[in-house]
C-alpha cells in the first residue's frame, strides 16, 4: 500500500516546510484540498500546473483529493434541478484540476450535499443514481474517480451513511467514475466495522481509503480499528492508496505529522 498524508495537517503559510518534511520521511505521496491551492475563483490551469511542478521538485505527487466542494455555495447532489446542475459543473471541474494533477480520485463526503430532506429512502435511492450516472458520464473522459464516503449522522449525514448503502448505489451506477471510500473513523462512528466493510467491498471495490481518527485528531493515543483495517486490507488483497487525514493540531503540527507516518507505517505496513 503506498502511504499519503493529506495537507489539511499544516496551514498553507506551513506547506513549504511540510513538504520538506514529508521527503524527509520519505513519504512521495500527498492528498489536496484543491481550494488551498488557491480561492475556486482564481484556480486555473496556470495554478494547477504551477501547483504539481513544485511538488514534483520535492518528489511528491498528487494521490488523492479532498474537500472537492468546500467553500461553494448552492451546490446539492439530492436538492432541486438548479443545485444540482450546479453540483454537475463544479464536479466537473473537479475531475479535471485532478486530471491535472495526476490524482484519480477525490472524496466525496459532504453530507450536507447528500442530504434527502423530505425525500423517503427509496426516492432519495432513486434520485441519487440517476444523478450520479449523469455524474459519471460528465466526468468519464478525465478518467477520475468520484469515491463516495459513509458519512456518520454525528457528523451531520442523514443519507449514504453506511457502507452498504453506497456499495448498492455504485453497482446500480455501474460506472467506474463512482466508487466508495472508505475512512476507519467514519465508518465506526456509523456503527460499522471495519474489517467487515473492508471485506464486503473486496479490494477492487474500494477506490481509496483514510487512516484516520474520531473528529481528525492526532495519532499519539489513536482510538480507531486500525489494527483490524489494516488485518483486513490485508486479507483482501488491496494494494491502492491509504492517506493520513487529520487536523492541524494547535501546537507542534510537525511532530503530529511525523507520529502519524510512524504510526500508519507501523500499523498498515504503508510506504
Amino acid at each position: 500500500m503506498r502511504l499519503s498524508v493529506s495537507h489539511i495537517a499544516w496551514s498553507a503559510e506551513e506547506e513549504p516546510e511540510a513538504l520538506a518534511l514529508l521527503a524527509r520521511l520519505g513519504v512521495s505521496q500527498l492528498e489536496v484540498a484543491p481550494g488551498r491551492i488557491a480561492p475556486w475563483a482564481a484556480l486555473d490551469a496556470a495554478r494547477v500546473r504551477a501547483y504539481r511542478a513544485a511538488l514534483a521538485a520535492q518528489g511528491l505527487g498528487v494521490s488523492s483529493l479532498q474537500a472537492l466542494y468546500f467553500g461553494t455555495e448552492g451546490l446539492s447532489l439530492m436538492a432541486d434541478e438548479p443545485a444540482f446542475d450546479a453540483f454537475l459543473t463544479h464536479t466537473r471541474r473537479v475531475a479535471e484540476i485532478g486530471a491535472a494533477l495526476g490524482a484519480p480520485v477525490g472524496v466525496f463526503g459532504a453530507p450536507g450535499l447528500k442530504r434527502r430532506g423530505a425525500l423517503s429512502e427509496a426516492e432519495a435511492r432513486a434520485r441519487a443514481v440517476e444523478r450520479l450516472a449523469r455524474v459519471a458520464e460528465a466526468i468519464a473522459d478525465t478518467g477520475f474517480t468520484l469515491a463516495l464516503e459513509p458519512v456518520p449522522a454525528c457528523y451531520g449525514a442523514d443519507f449514504l451513511m453506511r457502507t452498504e448503502e453506497i456499495l448498492e448505489l455504485v453497482a446500480a451506477v455501474g460506472h467506474p467514475a463512482v466508487g466508495l471510500h472508505l475512512d476507519v473513523s467514519c465508518v465506526e462512528l456509523g456503527g460499522g466495522d471495519i474489517a467487515a466493510a473492508i471485506g464486503r467491498a473486496g479490494a477492487e471495490g474500494i477506490r481509496h481509503f483514510h487512516i484516520a481518527e474520531p473528529d481528525l485528531a492526532g495519532f499519539a493515543a489513536p482510538v480507531a480499528g486500525h489494527a483490524a483495517a489494516a488485518a483486513a486490507l490485508e486479507g483482501v488483497g488491496y494494494d491502492g492508496t491509504v492517506a493520513i487525514e487529520m487536523r492541524r493540531p494547535d501546537a507542534d503540527w510537525a511532530g503530529a505529522v511525523i507520529t502519524a507516518v510512524a504510526h500508519a507505517r507501523r500499523v498498515y505496513g504503508a510506504t
